[in-house]
């Protein structure tokens, strides 16, 4: 079964049982979020800065997993080859970290850079 064959199935299936599915989420829908939440929390980290070399563009994020996922998949920027620069305590010294990267040394970032940080 391709791919396509397979979505094509997977949707006609849910199609066919979407009360079962809406019933089985009401009745275990705390469930459902508290386990989504674990998962979510499980992978989280200190925070890190990053750098992505292909791109010029240094970021922050304390679940470096999720964080390059979005990269790839919403801004289609490759992320193979990024390196850790700072690993923090917290999230407010790893901004600062960021901050000076973007606004002192010219890297590129969600804010771009001028400097009165």
């Amino acid at each position: 079964m391709t791919k396509e064959e397979k979505r094509e199935y997977d949707k006609k299936y849910r199609a066919a049982n979407k009360e079962r599915f809406a019933a089985y989420y009401q009745a275990n829908k705390e469930k459902i979020k508290a386990r989504t939440k674990a998962r979510g929390e499980s992978m989280k980290h200190e925070p890190v800065v990053y750098y992505l070399p292909e791109h010029h563009y240094v970021g922050v994020t304390d679940c470096l997993y999720h964080r390059l996922n979005h990269h790839r998949s919403f801004h289609k920027r490759v992320t193979e080859g990024y390196e850790i620069i700072y690993t923090a305590k917290d999230m407010t010294k790893a901004k600062a970290v960021e901050r000076y990267m973007h606004y002192e040394m010219g890297y590129n970032g969600k804010h771009g850079g001028t400097k009165g940080y």
